[in-house]
């Protein structure tokens, strides 16, 4: 008698759908969707600065199984996170260690918004298929990629693959942008009350030199569409006038921040009209400035401090295990190493090849160095910046690499490629939807050059 066949595991599912993604790409499906592709980055206007956000032919998928395990493993750090924040905010002495300026410390106090300050957030991290998934950033700060993701999402819809494919294979993605705008709104409500408007006016704040304004107007012109009068607005342009925050005649209601709090700081002081109209109530802001606790890097190694860790319940504990690289502040103490002690500066010298350094205010990859990848020299001149300015060191993760199609000189072409795949956060607690990046070296940021965006589309198993 045969033995019956095991069940795919999801890792092996994805796999034998991707293989059948690329057999219909060999085939007649391959240049015209290449073509639509194309023609739909130029239609739609989809770049990052002057680069195409997406480069190659296929989806990053992932079965139900595993979205959601990773959503309910983003839950769960994210109650964990939600202790440490309750800490920073009543604990002088682990506050401290964040070094915030008095500007800083100015622009949080103004900020008593009634709700979670990160409204529209991210996990980073990476997926070993049926292996481990590990978060390594908290992208607090209104992250980028949801705009996009949905558009991409539509483009590959239109492709002659992607209607082959769905022929066999029943896929779904989330709409980040639907989910953004009620979460807007949502705080929007919470602030105001039963009087506030279901279609509040939206100002979706940030420069538009910005590489990522593409994004912006698209969730503006979505928002609008969608019953909230919205406009993309400069900092420049906002003004606190007879108790309300104006654009020119547009009257903001709600803005969707996407300038960072540290830029508005380093620019305008605590006199901006955005943090007088905070401060004075008239206006919703989400994310909220109390994202300037989140953001940062130390918060990865809070986790992994036994005081904190005390507080945590058993479900946040595992998840702190299972997804959470080892994570230090860099300074010249004393560690656990096992079941010795030891100095931290000999452990980082001596596992270079394991370990990262980053600072913790910086983002887009910014001043990260990745020890395997620099000599003895380089490593010990990173260390000693590291003791100059607020950086952790971090555990080496493995990344997840797959092979994605490209379309080169009308020839389809296989390249490997690194894969993060990130949780989005809504309301600072529940997971829903996920980004995905795609960098032909370690070092995963679309900011960077040389990566690219892909959609993420979810397989369900028959």
């Amino acid at each position: 008698m045969t033995p019956p066949s095991r069940p795919l595991t999801d890792g092996a599912f994805v796999a034998q759908a991707v293989e059948r993604w690329h057999e219909l790409l060999r085939g007649d499906a391959g240049p015209a969707s290449a073509q639509g592709l194309l023609d739909g980055l130029r239609a739609t206007r989809l770049t990052f600065g002057d680069r195409p956000i997406c480069r190659v032919l296929r989806p990053y998928f992932l079965a139900e199984g595993e979205a959601k395990r990773l959503n309910g493993e983003a839950e769960a750090l994210m109650s964990a996170l939600r202790k440490v924040r309750r800490k920073l905010e009543t604990d002088r002495a682990w506050r401290s260690l964040l070094r915030l300026t008095e500007d800083e410390e100015l622009v949080l106090a103004a900020d008593r918004q009634p709700f979670e300050p990160d409204q529209i957030a991210r996990l980073d991290g990476f997926l070993v298929r049926d292996g481990a998934y590990r978060v390594i950033e908290y992208n607090a700060e209104s992250p980028g990629g949801i705009a996009f993701g949905d558009t991409l999402c539509s483009i590959f819809r239109g492709l002659p693959v992607l209607q082959a494919f769905a022929r066999e294979y029943a896929l779904r993605s989330v709409d980040g942008l639907d989910l953004t705008l009620r979460q807007l709104v949502a705080a929007h409500r919470a602030r105001v009350g039963p009087a506030a408007s279901p279609n509040p006016n939206i100002a979706v704040v940030d420069r538009r030199s910005a590489p990522t304004a593409r994004e912006f107007e698209i969730c503006a012109e979505s928002f609008t569409y969608r019953g909230c009068p919205s406009r993309v607005v400069e900092p420049d342009e906002l003004r606190f006038e007879n108790g309300r925050l104006v654009a020119g005649d547009f009257v903001v209601d709600v803005v969707y921040k996407r300038v960072l709090v540290g830029d508005l700081i380093r620019t305008y002081g605590t006199l901006h009209p955005l943090f007088q109209a905070l401060r004075a109530g008239a206006v919703t802001v989400a994310s909220g400035f109390g994202v300037h606790l989140l953001y940062r890097k130390e918060l990865f190694a809070f986790l992994h401090d036994d005081r904190i860790k005390a507080e945590l319940d058993a479900r946040e504990r595992s998840a702190v295990d299972r997804c959470v690289p080892w994570t230090r502040l860099v300074a010249d103490v004393e560690v656990r190493d096992g079941d010795r002690a030891a100095r931290l500066l000999d452990l980082v010298r001596r596992r270079k090849d394991r370990l990262v350094l980053k600072p913790t205010a910086e983002y887009g990859g910014k001043g990260v160095t990745l020890g395997w990848l620099v000599d003895d020299a380089a490593w010990e001149k990173a260390l000693q910046d590291a003791l100059d300015e607020p950086h952790v060191v971090q555990e080496r993760v493995e990344l997840g690499r797959e092979s994605f199609p490209l379309m080169i000189d009308g020839k389809l072409t296989f390249a490997p490629f690194y894969a993060d795949v990130n949780p989005y956060i809504w309301g600072g607690v529940r997971s829903e939807g996920f980004g995905a990046r795609l960098a032909s070296g370690e070092l995963l940021n679309v900011t960077a050059g040389g990566g690219s965006a892909v959609p993420v589309f979810i397989l369900d198993r028959p």
